[in-house]
């Protein structure tokens, strides 16, 4: 907990002017700013959550690659995402990574790209895919076994993609097969390991090297697919049985801009989707599972709702699944997928009288928010019972937001909820999930946070049939 001065500096940030204003302070917790590097490479979660506990603006110093702002209030992400957005772009270490998709573009291009994809990820279109995940599920956990120790991070990640590429690329992955895919994608994640991040560009370190390996491997796979679905794709989404079929037929058809739908393009998008599709699924299942072995009276609960439903979770059960709908909720509030949110100043910004200069790096501290005493009571608890009552209407809005906020939320939201429900009830009525490692010191699970949070690789859990 900060001071009380340092308390009342805490505001929430309106639009300040920038004359005069002198810089975003260094922590005073977090040691010389020649260390900050360090300490940044050891513990890139730990030492950005530290460096806020203090005020609500901060600059951190990473060593030949200048400073790096974090912002840690409601406000101030409102500001960044919402109220300001044109004062704050994408960094562009997006766009080397991911080339021309959603993810990356702004502007013009950025509002052309969502208005063509956002038919297929409504939520009306979204839960025609309920079924599919739920098969998909299942297809995988028929080869647990009662006794099996499984690292679910890895398992989470196949069935992540498992349901990805069925559901909305339109091709079935090998259970035991199309390993080569399945590391690329996991690979993606490499152009974002600590090691790399604050590196200039050109510097080919070997998580840059397998980045790009990857890359390529799903770019053929783009070229596989797009050969595949040529000729006669549906224009109407609502016939679409595909997001790659969709997008096709709508080049073919010249009914949406054609330098939005080339090949180059899709094959963009298909990187980015497969990097963003798959990975909020993977970590919220994990830490669900791993909060409902940590916790058995919420664990208990769960498991009489699942085990209330007349088979397997169907959409029109979706309504009656209380408790895991808040499983997921409280999961994503403590474990949010991407945990800081980067962007860089377009102009000079005044947060609570500090300045941050233009073409300045911004991150905002989503997990430090969602966990923050101002919020939340007993904010590092795991309460799914928070959300029974008026707490999301008294909230900021910003003081929850996992998926982002403002225009660019994150287009695939309804596609993770629902997948992450249906995944932990299809699951839960079937099999325990029992921890097996270690937590820290503070009860918390051995996390791994690189460009999005996961847990650290190889944690075990036991497989108990019910």
């Amino acid at each position: 907990m900060a001071s009380d001065a340092d308390q009342g500096a805490r505001s929430g940030g309106v639009t300040e002017s920038p004359t005069d204003a002198p810089l975003a302070p260094y922590p005073p917790n977090c040691g010389p700013p020649w260390l900050h590097f360090v300490h940044q490479m050891r513990e890139p979660l730990a030492f950005a959550e530290e460096a806020l506990a203090t005020r609500d603006v901060v600059r951190m110093n990473l060593l030949g690659n200048g400073d790096i702002y974090g912002v840690g209030h409601p406000d101030h992400a409102k500001r960044v995402l919402l109220t300001e957005r044109e004062q704050f772009r994408k960094t562009e270490d997006f766009r080397i990574a991911f080339g021309e998709g959603l993810l990356t573009v702004e502007g013009e291009e950025w509002q052309r790209q969502r208005d063509v994809l956002q038919p297929l990820f409504t939520r009306d279109s979204v839960m025609d895919y309920a079924d599919g995940m739920v098969e998909q599920v299942q297809r995988r956990i028929d080869r647990w076994r009662d006794g099996d120790r499984l690292d679910l991070q890895a398992e989470f990640t196949d069935l992540a993609l498992d349901v990805l590429f069925a559901t909305v690329l339109g091709r079935e992955l090998a259970l035991d097969g199309d390993r080569e895919l399945r590391e690329s994608a996991a690979h993606l994640h490499d152009w974002f390991k600590p090691t790399s991040y604050f590196l200039p560009e050109w510097v080919p370190t070997p998580a840059r090297r397998r980045f790009r390996a990857a890359k390529e491997t799903i770019r053929a796979e783009a070229d596989r697919l797009l050969a595949e679905k040529a000729g006669g794709g549906p224009t109407d989404p609502a016939a679409a049985e595909d997001l790659l079929s969709l997008l096709v037929g709508l080049r073919e058809a010249g009914v949406a801009d054609s330098a939005m739908l080339t090949d180059e393009r899709l094959r963009d998008q298909m990187v980015t989707m497969i990097f963003a599709g798959h990975d909020t699924t993977t970590t919220t299942l994990t830490f669900s599972f791993w909060a409902l072995a940590n916790n058995p009276e919420v664990r208990e609960r769960f498991h009489a709702e699942v085990d209330a439903l007349d088979g397997p979770p169907t959409l029109d059960e979706l309504a009656e699944l209380d408790v895991t709908e808040r499983v997921v909720t409280e999961t994503l509030r403590l474990y949010p997928p991407v945990h800081s949110l980067p962007r860089e100043t377009t102009t000079d910004v005044v947060f609570d009288g500090h300045r941050i200069p233009a073409d300045e790096r911004v991150l905002v501290g989503i997990r430090h928010v969602q966990r923050d005493p101002r919020f939340y009571d007993d904010p590092e608890q795991f309460r799914p019972s928070r959300w029974d009552g008026d707490l999301r209407s008294d909230l900021h809005d910003f003081a929850y937001a996992p998926f982002g906020g403002g225009p660019r939320i994150c287009i695939g939201r309804q596609f993770a909820l629902l997948e992450a429900k249906l995944t932990l009830a299809t699951i839960g009525q079937q099999y325990d999930l029992g921890w097996l490692g270690e937590n820290d010191a503070d009860g918390e699970p051995p996390v791994s946070p690189e460009m999005t949070l996961r847990m650290e690789p190889g944690q075990e859990f036991l497989v108990t049939e019910r």
